[in-house]
């Protein structure tokens, strides 16, 4: 039974395939083309991706698992004692000068 299922399924999307094709375009052919050979080019990218990430999680927890944790102890940081003086502020005897308005020369206006 699933011999015959599994053959009919086949037989369908083979007939499916070739009716569509004939109906295509040449353009629409090339992107579908395409698109198939890109997909079946990422394809050992992805499985070489998934078994280092594989590996590396394997290692993270062979760690987690058999090797001791090494504690660190703390980091103390001591300041130099004595208090710092800044020196005196200083303020203008006089206020800055406003700033002047700017004048724009527009192209192709009448002056």
């Amino acid at each position: 039974m699933r011999r015959l299922l599994g053959l009919t399924v086949l037989a369908f999307a083979v007939g499916l395939g070739a009716v569509v094709g004939y109906r295509m375009s040449a353009e629409a052919m090339a992107v579908v083309v395409g698109v198939v050979c890109g997909v079946l080019a990422s394809i050992p990218m992805s499985l070489l991706i998934l078994i280092v990430s594989r590996r590396m999680m394997d290692r993270q927890h062979y760690e987690e698992r058999y090797e001791p944790r090494r504690e660190y102890p703390p980091v103390v940081v001591v300041n130099p004692g004595g208090v710092q003086q800044l020196p005196p502020l200083s303020l203008p005897t006089s206020p800055a000068p406003l700033p002047t308005m700017r004048e724009f020369k527009i192209i192709g206006e009448d002056e």
